[in-house]
């Protein structure tokens, strides 16, 4: 399906949840939590456009979704940021557009009431600091400066795949013992999804970290400057270590000791990631 040339795709876990829904008889609430998702995924685009970021599709989850963008804005501070701030802000937005007519007296019934949670729950629940939801992204953002893209991105999806067991465990312990203050089917559809969408986080960390790469090289000799760090390794350490140092937005300089803790070799990240792609993540930097 295609909205505007945008791909509009469905996750399965979020056709399982609107069945989930049906099943229980609340066709009208599945139908509000479809609508409500897609206007937090249109906060996305709109904030990603605004940046001049075009959307190739989206994907729709139980929790929200997850824009396909043309240029990779993970690991550019400030758009991540403000990106994935968006859908959250949208849903916090109209919980209190809502919940301001509700004291006025203009929109006080059931549905309502059921718009102000639902807006609750996306937004808050984005809000977690894991991946693949919003709040990783910003987690992320802060922090893969100091503590290297990658290896944050790693802790991040690590935690989420955590969540996502404690879920399906919770789900099935609530569908066990019959005593349940919500659906349990609902925690075991969200706890498979975070397992397969922290997995795929994973999968993609040094993808879109390489890429970001590029075009940082590309920022460098375009703009002539740009902030640096640096790093000292011995000569038995791995490329791939020293890749998961690496920030999106500071060059970094790679000093290698030798005997008697002598700096034998300075090292451009370029020349890292050059010997990576040539000789294997495993590769010793020794042997460049």
């Amino acid at each position: 399906m295609q909205v505007k040339g945008i791909k509009l795709r469905i996750h399965p876990t979020f056709l399982v949840l609107l069945l989930l829904c049906v099943f229980g008889g609340q066709i009208a609430r599945a139908f509000l939590v479809f609508t409500l998702v897609i206007l937090h995924e249109l906060a996305h685009i709109m904030a990603a456009r605004g940046f001049g970021i075009k959307v190739r599709s989206i994907e729709l989850y139980p929790y929200g979704g997850s824009a396909v963008l043309e240029d990779t804005f993970e690991g550019k501070r400030k758009e991540e940021i403000i990106i994935a701030l968006a859908g959250p802000a949208s849903n916090f937005a109209l919980l209190l557009l809502v919940q301001y007519l509700r004291w006025e007296g203009l929109f006080n019934n059931h549905w309502a009431s059921e718009m102000v949670k639902i807006n609750f729950w996306l937004a808050c629940f984005n809000l977690l600091p894991v991946l693949p939801l919003d709040g990783g992204r910003i987690v992320r953002a802060f922090f893969s400066r100091s503590c290297g893209f990658v290896r944050t991105t790693k802790f991040l999806a690590a935690a989420g795949k955590w969540l996502g067991g404690i879920f399906v465990v919770l789900g099935l312990f609530l569908q066990a013992y019959g005593s349940f203050f919500y659906e349990p089917g609902l925690f075991i559809v969200l706890g498979i999804f975070f397992w397969l969408g922290s997995g795929k986080e994973l999968a993609n960390a040094r993808i879109v970290f390489l890429k970001q790469l590029c075009r940082k090289k590309e920022q460098l000799l375009r703009q002539g400057l740009m902030p640096s760090s640096s790093l000292t390794v011995s000569k038995s350490t791995r490329l791939g270590k020293i890749i998961d140092e690496f920030s999106t937005d500071r060059y970094c300089l790679i000093s290698v000791l030798g005997e008697k803790d002598k700096i034998e070799k300075t090292l451009s990240e370029t020349e890292i990631v050059q010997g990576m792609l040539e000789k294997g993540l495993d590769c010793k930097v020794g042997q460049l």
